[in-house]
C-alpha cells in the first residue's frame, strides 16, 4: 500500500468512473486500475463494485476510505504547516469573532500585532457562533473567536480568558446597595435578540419568561451598544461581558455592577486538523497580553454554558 495509491482510490471514490478519475489524476485508465487492483490485494478487501455504474464502495471500502482522507488530509495540512515555518507569519487569518466580543476586543491587539507582525494578515467576519462554528467546520473560516465550553465534533478550543457579566442601569434608575439576579425587574431588562449565545447564556441564570410581559416597547437588537443608549434614554437595565465596561464613560462606569459569581469563557476554536492552528495560537498569545491580567483565570467565578453541542 502506497501513499499515491490512497489519493488514487479516494479521487475513484469522488469521480466514480474509472475515465473522470483518471483524467483528474492525469494517468491512463489501465494505469489507474492496475494501481487500484495492487491496493486491494495489498489490503486483502475489494474496496469498489465494479459491477455499478457510476462505480460505488463496497462497506469495506466506506470505512476504509473514510480513514484514508482523513490520512491524506493530515499529510497536506503538515506540508503547508511545514511550508508555513519556513515562511513565519505572511499570510492570511480568516476569522469569526461573535458580534458581544468584536468591537471591545479587536481594538485592543490590532495595533499591537501589526508592529511586531507586520505580514499577518487578519480578514475579522462578525458572524452569530452557529455561524462561526459551521464556518470553521467547512473551512470557509480558519478560526473563530467564541464562548465556550462546546462539543463539536472535529472542533478543538484554545483557551483564552474569562468575561464577568455586569449590569449595565439608568442613572435615574440605579439602585442603591448591592443588585442581585432576584431584584430584576424583567419589565425593564433590555437583553440581546433570540439565538445570540450571549442571551442564551443569560437565559441559564435568568428567567426569561418574564421579560415581555405587561411591556409595550420590544426593542429586538443584535448589538450591546444599541441596548445601553436604549437604557439611558428609555429606562431599565441590560447585561454586559466585562470587555465592553472598558471603552464606557465615567459616568456610565457609574451605572454598572457585576453579577456576582457569573462568567463566560472565550476562546479561540479551529478544526482538528488544521494549517492555520500556528496562526491562531499567535493570534491567541496578542489577544492575552492585551486584556486585563484578571481575566486570565476564572478565579473561582462559575462558567456560563453556552450549551453547544454539534456531532
Amino acid at each position: 500500500m502506497t501513499f499515491t495509491q490512497l489519493k488514487y482510490a479516494i479521487s475513484l471514490k469522488k469521480y466514480g468512473t474509472f475515465k473522470l478519475a483518471s483524467k483528474n489524476l492525469s494517468i491512463s485508465q489501465p494505469g489507474l486500475s492496475l494501481q487500484i487492483q495492487k491496493l486491494e490485494d495489498d489490503l486483502g478487501i475489494t474496496l469498489f463494485d465494479r459491477s455499478t455504474s457510476p462505480i460505488e464502495l463496497t462497506s469495506e471500502g466506506e470505512v476504509f476510505l473514510k480513514r484514508a482522507e482523513e490520512i491524506v488530509a493530515g499529510f497536506d495540512v503538515l506540508r503547508g504547516f511545514t511550508n508555513e515555518l519556513k515562511s513565519g507569519y505572511n499570510d492570511t487569518l480568516n476569522l469569526g469573532i461573535i458580534p458581544t466580543l468584536a468591537p471591545f476586543i479587536v481594538p485592543l491587539f490590532i495595533d499591537d500585532l501589526h508592529q511586531e507582525l507586520p505580514d499577518f494578515k487578519l480578514d475579522i467576519h462578525e458572524m452569530t457562533t452557529g455561524e462561526i462554528i459551521t464556518a470553521v467546520k467547512n473551512g470557509e473560516m480558519d478560526a473563530g473567536l467564541i464562548s465556550t465550553p462546546i462539543d463539536v465534533q472535529g472542533i478543538k478550543s484554545i483557551l483564552l480568558f474569562y468575561e464577568r457579566f455586569f449590569f449595565y442601569q439608568s442613572s435615574q434608575e440605579k439602585a442603591t446597595g448591592s443588585l442581585t439576579l432576584k431584584d430584576i425587574d424583567y419589565s425593564k431588562l433590555w437583553l440581546l435578540n433570540e439565538g445570540n449565545c450571549f442571551r442564551d447564556q443569560i437565559n441559564n441564570f435568568c428567567d426569561l419568561k418574564k421579560m415581555r410581559k405587561n411591556k409595550s416597547f420590544v426593542y429586538r437588537s443584535n448589538s450591546i451598544d444599541a441596548l445601553m443608549r436604549i437604557v439611558d434614554t428609555k429606562g431599565g437595565m441590560t447585561i454586559m461581558p466585562e470587555l465592553t465596561t472598558l471603552s464606557l464613560s465615567e459616568q456610565q462606569e457609574e451605572n454598572i455592577e457585576p453579577i456576582s459569581n457569573k462568567a463566560r469563557e472565550i476562546s479561540i476554536i479551529v478544526r482538528h486538523v488544521s494549517n492555520k492552528e500556528r496562526y491562531a495560537q499567535k493570534l491567541g498569545e496578542y489577544i492575552k497580553r492585551n486584556i486585563p491580567h484578571s481575566m486570565l483565570n476564572d478565579n473561582g467565578l462559575e462558567v456560563v454554558d453556552p450549551g453547544i453541542v454539534v456531532r
